[in-house]
């Protein structure tokens, strides 16, 4: 019986085939070799991220300040705030009656329609209302009372 004898050959396809056949590489015993089989690298998918939300940004008064020449609920006046990313509601308030800035017996404020407060003179005088937005972000809103007496003083 001829030894089955394996020579070098035109590529992997026919070594593939005479490792199977159990060729030796010099004519010898006609032990077998495992073919190599390469192992299977898993590849990992990546998870997806949410965008990061930002905070809401400054609040924004338009305009950020109100000045009146007279009182009443005829001569009120708007007044917008705005801030990016927050869509909630706004708040106002002012500082308690008889504290510095206090609007209270010059102004009276809205609750909001929207993002719009509607501001009402009372009395002359000077007060501050605190816009509040998101994220603990706020706005002074000024306000200026005068009123004049026909005839003087």
């Amino acid at each position: 019986m001829t030894a089955l004898r394996c020579e070098p050959v035109l590529g992997l396809v026919l070594f593939g085939a005479a490792l199977a056949a159990g060729c030796s590489g010099s004519g010898g015993s006609g032990s077998t070799t495992t073919p190599f089989r390469p192992t299977p690298t898993p590849i990992s998918t990546p998870t997806p991220t949410q965008s990061p939300t930002l905070a809401p940004g400054a609040v924004l008064l338009a305009p950020a300040s109100l000045s009146f020449i007279a009182t009443g609920t005829p001569k009120a006046m708007p007044d917008t705030a705005m801030q990016a990313g927050f869509s909630a509601s706004f708040t106002a308030s002012t500082a308690a009656a008889g504290q510095p800035s206090s609007c209270s017996g010059i102004a009276t404020i809205s609750a909001p329609s929207g993002s719009t407060f509607t501001v009402t003179p009372v009395a002359a005088g000077n007060c501050t209302f605190t816009i509040a937005g998101g994220n603990g972000q706020t706005a002074a809103l000024l306000v200026s009372v005068t009123t004049t007496t026909a005839g003087g003083t």
